[in-house]
């Protein structure tokens, strides 16, 4: 992607006005480039962990390629400004189709199956076929995005952790969203 300067990340998102969804470390904004293709571009704020967070997930993500992985566009690291711009995901996050009320969002089993194996199919890449092993840390319903064919790809790496490949056994802090780690 060419576009990378925050003026025109700004420009080609109605100068951030169309929200597609909120998280605990920033927005993320829907945004059309000239021709009609769409993209999101996720917008951080200012902290030092955030910061931290946007390093890592550009690194990580920036380096795998896989079917059921969000992929990672392009970013912008001008001035305080963190964002990075993803392929657009129509069906949005995964936790609208489970938690939603709304009788004309339930997934079918079959839907729910193939989301299934989607998501399976996106960390065994990531925990088997990686250079280096990425343990994604923040598996969710917001963290899994659809596409317009029902698609799921993993999303949102800004907790991951890179483990040598000989590894075997991961440490970390208490960082997840609560609920959602691993009980080990």
């Amino acid at each position: 992607m060419e576009i990378s300067a925050y003026d025109d990340l700004q420009a080609i998102t109605d100068n951030f006005n169309k929200e597609l969804g909120r998280g605990g470390f920033g927005t993320v904004f829907g945004g059309i480039l000239v021709g009609g293709k769409m993209f999101a571009v996720k917008r951080l704020g200012g902290s030092s962990q955030i910061k931290k967070s946007f390093l890592a997930e550009v690194k990580t993500i920036g380096n795998t390629h896989h079917f059921n992985l969000v992929r990672l566009m392009g970013f912008c690291t001008e001035k305080f400004h963190r964002l990075s711009v993803y392929e657009y995901m129509s069906n949005g996050s995964l936790d609208k189709w489970v938690f939603e009320k709304n009788p004309e969002m339930l997934l079918d089993w079959q839907h729910r199956k193939k989301i299934i194996m989607d998501v399976a199919r996106g960390l065994t890449y990531l925990h088997e076929d990686c250079r280096q092993k990425i343990v994604h840390l923040d598996i969710k319903p917001h963290n899994i995005l659809l596409d317009e064919n029902f698609n799921a790809k993993v999303f949102n790496f800004g907790l991951s952790k890179l483990v040598d490949r000989d590894q075997s056994q991961v440490v970390t802090t208490m960082r997840e969203t609560p609920g959602y780690m691993a009980p080990e």
